[in-house]
């Protein structure tokens, strides 16, 4: 009998072994979560990564970077607050990461705060040099500031840095158009085409300059070039329909305007200008119902646009509506008086 419970003894032992988990240490349990966080990053299933890297960092507090890589899955999702957040905890555990001050500066541009970010990038430049992507960054934030000057300077420097990178001369380009440095502009819109001879937003840019010189009929080339080769190599922007009709209409080309103009605002139904065009267009044809629904919408969405409410006022004369176009008139005269104002008070 003695022997028998031995044995039975023995076998309730076996028996319950088989169902206690081994024992995992922190670190090693931190370490497994980490691994998995990584790889569902990698296969961009950045919502499970950001869980499992914060969830990695509770195991083993400030053992691991899981903090700044939970940050870059938050990034991915655009949810900037919760990246801001980690990068926050990270930074105060990790004050000379460079990498995670790089990625709070390019938060804070993305969050439409510039002067933040560009202090934030100071930073991080005066730990690790900064990489051409990180200066076209720092021009951007200078775009937002209305300081095309610097945002030149930085963008030349990006360019230096990867003359292959086509956004970097792509943005240079946009720079220099809006300096009126033209030749400038073209030249950097050239050298993306030698980079990417299809780039559409490229050659778009290169119809722009061709108009502002006159050239209108390699303008028009060029627009159409641009759709061409948006059609066949990926999602369509409205610009280049924009531009295309814009200047069809310029022309007096009103019917050939048409068909541009209304695919520029299936494309952007939200953009006051697709839809200004092409109420401007229709109501050179005489097409008066339409002309009245596109450019009542120009106005909606750009109530302080004051050629969208010039145009809605010549609908409303030529409908001999002449209360509203009175009504529209003054409002144009309006905004035009407000715009004068701001001009003449002193800027802070």
């Amino acid at each position: 009998m003695r022997q028998a419970l031995q044995v039975l003894g023995v076998f309730a032992a076996i028996l319950l072994s088989a169902f206690v988990l081994p024992v995992c240490s922190p670190k090693a349990q931190s370490e497994a979560t980490y691994d998995r966080a990584r790889i569902a990053f990698q296969s961009q299933q950045y919502g499970n990564a950001a869980v499992l890297f914060e969830r990695a960092e509770g195991e083993d507090p400030g053992k691991t970077d899981a903090l700044l890589q939970a940050a870059k899955a938050f990034v991915h999702l655009q949810k900037f607050e919760a990246a801001e957040n980690d990068l926050h905890k990270y930074l105060e555990a990790n004050p000379r990461s460079a990498d995670a001050w790089y990625l709070l500066g390019f938060l804070l541009n993305r969050e439409n705060k510039p002067k933040e970010s560009l202090d934030v990038y100071t930073r991080a430049a005066s730990i690790s040099p900064p990489t051409g992507d990180d200066l076209k960054i720092v021009a951007l934030n200078y775009e937002l500031l209305n300081d095309n000057a610097d945002a030149i300077y930085w963008l030349e420097r990006a360019a230096e840095k990867d003359p292959a990178d086509k956004e970097a001369w792509y943005f240079l380009g946009r720079a220099y158009y809006t300096a009126s440095r033209l030749p400038a502009a073209r030249k950097a819109f050239d050298r993306v085409l030698e980079i990417d001879p299809r780039d559409a937003k490229a050659e778009n840019n290169i119809g722009l300059i061709y108009e502002s010189g006159g050239k209108t009929e390699e303008a028009l080339v060029a627009y159409q070039n641009a759709i061409a080769w948006q059609r066949e190599d990926g999602p369509s922007r409205e610009q280049s329909y924009l531009n295309l009709g814009n200047l069809l209409l310029t022309l007096e080309h009103a019917e050939e305007a048409v068909s541009p103009l209304q695919k520029a605002v299936e494309i952007a139904p939200g953009n006051a200008q697709c839809h200004l065009r092409l109420g401007t267009a229709y109501l050179h044809l005489g097409r008066m119902n339409e002309a009245e629904k596109e450019l009542r919408e120009a106005v909606r969405l750009a109530p302080e646009d004051a050629t969208a409410h010039y145009q809605l006022a010549r609908y409303y004369k030529q409908a001999k509506k002449m209360d509203a176009a009175k009504k529209e008139f003054e409002r144009v005269a309006e905004i035009q008086s407000q715009t004068v104002e701001k001009l003449k008070t002193p800027q802070k």
